[in-house]
């Protein structure tokens, strides 16, 4: 009998039942990518199209006009977009969208990538998490770039970053409002994927926190109109992570000579962006934007720029950036104790070894004169 291409039935992976745990993580990109299509072909029906709208097109999009900054200006109208509730439903899309991102570079890219490396487990689920953190902050930075260069005008001039508060803040254009939804998407398509990736407990916990702290500040600049200073802060922080992430790699890809000076790199590009987010922050909420305080909120206007909120917002950056560098001088603090620690078990090591070899060093010289001795006699 010729057998048939491929070997026998019996050797093929058995395929979990169907809507089982293991199905649905299996073929989760499959599942929703077809999700994804249902919005999208609602699109082509009229009575469907204004439900999928609200989930896949941004909302808020309108003519409106922002005030003059100055005395002697003049109003204009500007057509853009707006932060609101409706908003909400767009990120619970692209956060699909994203997870689908996921499967594909993990299928694609990562899973091929870890064949060839050997590593352990701790250090494949490091690998990993670089792996695809470098893809997200790599597309980050260069959306967030091409925004500050669209709109050059108001990041050189520090004072526009707060200048013009909210009426110029609050209008942005569909790439500037997407990229914020995007951040808030991806960051909580991270909590599903906790099942999907089947992380364990203390995985759970770590990059729960890390999310939980992107979303909170994100969102509070996107929804308050900080968006500004909420971009350039981001750019601050994803330039640290893109340093860290490829250093990261390169250390378990074995580029010894590549990993050390961008590690190095890293440790002074870290505690620059510490200290550049803070006087941002500073400058922004203590100083800038209290030359224009109101004593209450103006939802329909789109001000937010109270005492408290103002006073929380920088106190919230400021906090941040200190636990940031608190961990990061404790994890270098841990690992100069531990390199001590090796080095003085490595000179007692020594130490002990040397009386032994003294010993049988006498010992040899006491066997040769004897022999000799003999040979003499």
């Amino acid at each position: 009998m010729v057998k048939p291409q491929g070997g026998t039935k019996a050797s093929k992976k058995a395929q979990p039942p169907v809507l089982s745990h293991e199905f649905v993580i299996q073929n989760h990109g499959d599942i929703m990518s077809c999700i994804i299509m249902v919005f999208i072909v609602g699109l082509m029906f009229p009575f469907t199209n204004s439900i999928s709208s609200v989930f896949i097109a941004p909302q808020y999009n309108g003519t409106y006009v922002v005030e003059a900054a100055g005395e002697g200006g003049q109003d204009r109208e500007v057509y853009g977009y707006l932060s609101g509730l409706f908003d909400l439903p767009a990120v619970f899309f692209y956060s699909i969208c994203w997870i689908v991102v996921h499967a594909v570079v993990q299928e694609y890219g990562l899973d091929k990538l870890t064949k060839k490396t050997h590593l352990s487990k701790v250090s494949t689920f490091k690998f990993g998490e670089s792996f695809h953190q470098l893809f997200f902050v790599a597309y980050s930075l260069g959306h967030a770039l091409f925004l500050i260069s669209e709109q050059l005008e108001n990041f050189i001039d520090i004072k526009r970053i707060w200048l013009g508060y909210p009426a110029e803040h609050r209008v942005m254009t569909a790439s500037y409002k997407i990229f914020f939804l995007l951040q808030l998407a991806y960051w909580v398509h991270q909590f599903p994927e906790f099942y999907f990736q089947k992380l364990k407990r203390e995985e759970i916990r770590q990059k729960t926190v890390q999310a939980l702290v992107h979303i909170i500040f994100i969102s509070a600049a996107y929804f308050l109109n900080f968006t500004r200073v909420g971009l350039v802060l981001i750019v601050l922080e994803y330039f640290t992570q893109l340093v860290f992430h490829i250093a990261r790699l390169a250390h378990f890809l074995g580029r010894k000579t590549f990993s050390a000076p961008a590690f190095q790199a890293y440790n002074i590009i870290f505690i620059l962006a510490r200290f550049c987010s803070v006087i941002l922050a500073v400058l922004t909420f203590w100083y800038g934007l209290r030359q224009a305080e109101q004593p209450f909120i103006d939802y329909s206007a789109g001000n937010f720029n109270t005492a408290v909120l103002r006073l929380n917002m920088l106190l919230g950056v400021v906090l941040l950036q200190l636990y940031l560098l608190y961990s990061f001088v404790a994890y270098h603090l841990g690992r100069f104790r531990d390199s001590a620690a090796k080095k003085e078990k490595k000179k007692a090591n020594v130490a002990a070894s040397q009386p032994k070899k003294e010993k049988k060093r006498q010992d040899s010289v006491s066997e040769k004169k004897e022999s000799d001795s003999k040979k003499k006699n």
